[in-house]
């Protein structure tokens, strides 16, 4: 359970700084542009665009590999084989059919148009 929850809060990390690399990139819009050309004078004149372009696809890289933990990590939290996921399946009630709709209620009754006078 320890081993789960440090990968969850490190997936969790990956995920904000890859999606902070991504937006940084020089674009018509996005983070460089929101925060006046930042990425052009922190990274130099050329811009970003080399160095964040390797650390996006570093990024992805580990963001990938740290899905395929936390799906083996669930896996065996619930300690789950094929036989016991079959025997659960086994003891939930098949569903019935849906009841058919209620009948839709009467039309109101109209009422009377009454003429205004004078006119």
């Amino acid at each position: 359970m320890v081993l789960y929850t440090i990968a969850l809060i490190v997936h969790v990390i990956i995920s904000v700084a890859l999606v902070l690399v991504i937006l940084a990139q020089t674009s018509k819009g996005g983070l460089d542009a929101n925060l006046g050309g930042a990425a052009m004078n922190v990274f130099g004149g050329s811009g970003a665009s080399a160095m964040l372009k390797k650390w996006t696809q570093i990024l992805a890289l580990i963001f990938a590999a740290s899905c395929i933990l936390l799906a083996f990590l669930v896996k065996d939290l619930r300690g789950g084989t094929l036989s016991d996921v079959q025997q659960r399946q086994s003891q939930i009630p098949d569903t019935e059919a849906p009841a058919e709709p209620a009948a839709p209620a009467a039309a109101p009754a109209e009422t009377p148009v009454v003429p205004i006078q004078g006119e």
